[in-house]
């Protein structure tokens, strides 16, 4: 017997918590990382190169898979402390937006009004 076609806008199952004695064993894709911490894969990929998050366990043509349990460690760490340089990189571009601002009031300030026009 054949199963019952649904619709799109049926229902799909949502996803379950993994369970506990899998968790230390379980592998996951990129995309699965990433998508934890609610990041984008080439960030997450950026993040592995430079050696900031867990190395991959298998490095397979289009087979790369992560220990589960050490990217949920690396998403507990890194929500726990904060990110300096991304603070600085804010800090440097409104100062810079800033500065410009200034040049650009003061260019529009010296430029005479023809009044009576």
């Amino acid at each position: 017997m054949r199963p019952a076609m649904t619709a799109k806008t049926d229902k799909q199952p949502g996803a379950q918590a993994l369970p506990a004695d899998l968790a230390s064993v379980a592998l996951i894709d990129a995309p699965t990382c990433a998508a934890a911490g609610a990041m984008s894969l080439s960030w997450w990929h950026g993040e592995v190169a430079a050696g900031r998050a867990p190395a991959p366990v298998i490095q397979r043509p289009r087979c790369t898979r992560w220990r589960a349990a050490e990217v949920a460690a690396f998403w507990r760490a890194f929500g726990s402390q904060p990110d300096a340089s991304a603070a600085d990189a804010v800090k440097v571009r409104a100062s810079k937006a800033s500065a410009a601002a200034q040049v650009k009031r003061r260019k529009l300030a010296a430029v005479p009004t023809q009044a009576g026009a």
